[in-house]
């Protein structure tokens, strides 16, 4: 694979006729395992919010009697309360919507952020030694990090618990500079040399 710019795939027009797709990037986002957690954190948290409320609160002013006037008091605080968790929710989901990883033919771009946006660029031409990180629930529920060395800035980049990393480690081996690949064999070459 020479580059992601350069992939072309078949497929098919409006009118049935096959034409080339060209794939300028890819675009990596944080394994969707976590926005589930999250909201699931965030509804377990409402809960023993409104359990809270309606035990320590609500209980002490109720004394066994409902009173019409309690009732109209708890509809509006309820919405609220529905209306505050609905925002969180939304802002979760948007916040990972934000921030993502692309892969094109020249660089790693993370990008981040709603209104204020930050991009770290990482060219491809600086990268090397990558590796795969993924624990034992990692593997079972496919999420992982990809680590690289960038020699340029002297310090580790990573892909942060993202979806499926083995195919994406894959599409990076193909697309990063082959400099360390040339390393291990040279070192190998000379290593057989020393034992003849």
């Amino acid at each position: 694979m020479p580059g992601i710019a350069n992939k072309k795939l078949l497929g098919l027009n409006k009118n049935g006729k096959e034409e080339q797709i060209v794939v300028s990037h890819l675009t990596i986002r944080e394994s969707i395992t976590f926005l589930v957690l999250r909201l699931l954190a965030l509804e377990i948290i409402a809960a023993i919010g409104i359990i809270i409320f309606h035990n320590f609160i609500l209980s002490p002013t109720v004394k066994n009697a409902i009173s019409p006037d309690l009732i109209i008091f708890n509809i509006p605080l309820f919405i609220l309360l529905v209306l505050v968790k609905t925002f969180i929710m939304i802002f979760i989901i948007i916040q990972w919507l934000n921030e993502y990883y692309e892969i094109t033919s020249k660089e790693i771009i993370h990008k981040k952020g709603l209104i204020f946006r930050r991009e770290e660029k990482y060219k491809l031409e600086h990268l090397g030694s990558l590796r795969i990180e993924q624990d034992v629930i990692g593997r079972i529920l496919n999420y992982g990090s990809l680590k690289l060395y960038n020699w340029a800035l002297g310090k580790e980049v990573s892909l942060y618990l993202i979806h499926n990393p083995r195919k994406y480690h894959h599409v990076l081996q193909s697309l990063l500079p082959s400099a360390d690949e040339e390393k291990k064999v040279f070192r190998e070459h000379m290593l057989e040399k020393e034992k003849l």
